[in-house]
């Protein structure tokens, strides 16, 4: 494990590009598979942080922030939104993943690297 994650989260931000066909279920048909998504997404929802860039970046329609303690956590809850009620519908399309910095002033600096 990377040395800072011993001590701070993993973030993974997953960038992804909506299908036009969502938007072709109308508003019923949206929030079916919005509420199926969100069943199948439960677990992982004090994890989640979902920012809608709409009208801000033509690139993304939305980004989803991951925090989770391994890489691993971060990897299993990608492949269940893919899988979920929304995967025929949002391409990830993108991934970075880092380690979350410690609040400034706090981090702990080694004199010798290990």
């Amino acid at each position: 494990m990377h040395q800072l994650a011993d001590r701070n989260k993993y973030i993974g931000f997953l960038f992804m590009r909506i299908d036009p066909a969502y938007f072709e279920l109308g508003r019923e048909g949206i929030h079916d598979v919005s509420a199926a998504h969100a069943r199948d997404l439960a677990k992982w929802s004090k994890q989640l942080t979902h920012v809608v860039t709409s009208g801000l970046n033509g690139r993304y329609d939305q980004i989803t922030m991951i925090e989770a303690d391994t890489l691993e956590e971060i990897h299993a809850a990608a492949t269940d939104f893919r899988m979920g009620a929304k995967g025929k519908y949002i391409e990830i399309v993108d991934i970075a993943v880092g380690v979350k910095a410690p609040p400034r002033g706090l981090a702990k600096r080694d004199s010798k690297p290990e």
